[in-house]
């Protein structure tokens, strides 16, 4: 379905092949609604689903530098195979505690870094398909 970033089935074990910390893999399925995975005073990780379908993921850090926040982006970003220019908006809104936007592979991940250092980064689809 476009719009979506894929099933929850696909979204987890994409992200849980890709993620090495234990306390911060996703459980094997989960309800619709706007669903928090973890909260754990680091990480705050979200996802709306819709239908069994993840139509957006949003991770808030208190540590932008931190390995488990680096872990968790990881996952996603080498689980849906998105590697590219995504690194350089998390530069850009690290240092300027500002907003910052990048499309790869059809998804945005949209930035933004208050001046506290808290990081705010969405995951929406914006062109294309899932590739389950």
């Amino acid at each position: 379905m476009q719009g979506d970033l894929g099933s929850y089935q696909y979204v987890q074990r994409v992200y849980n092949d890709n993620m090495r910390i234990a306390k911060y893999q996703l459980p094997k399925t989960a309800a619709d609604g706007n669903v928090t995975f973890f909260d754990d005073g680091l990480i705050n990780l979200t996802m709306q689903i819709a239908g069994g379908r993840v139509t957006k993921i949003t991770i808030v850090t208190t540590d932008p530098r931190s390995s488990a926040y680096m872990q968790v982006f990881e996952g996603f970003e080498f689980g849906f195979n998105a590697v590219s220019t995504w690194i350089q908006n998390y530069h850009e809104t690290t240092t300027t505690h500002g907003p910052s936007q990048g499309i790869v592979k059809g998804i945005l991940a949209d930035y933004n870094n208050t001046p506290a250092n808290v990081l705010t980064v969405s995951l929406t689809r914006v062109s294309g398909q899932a590739e389950e």
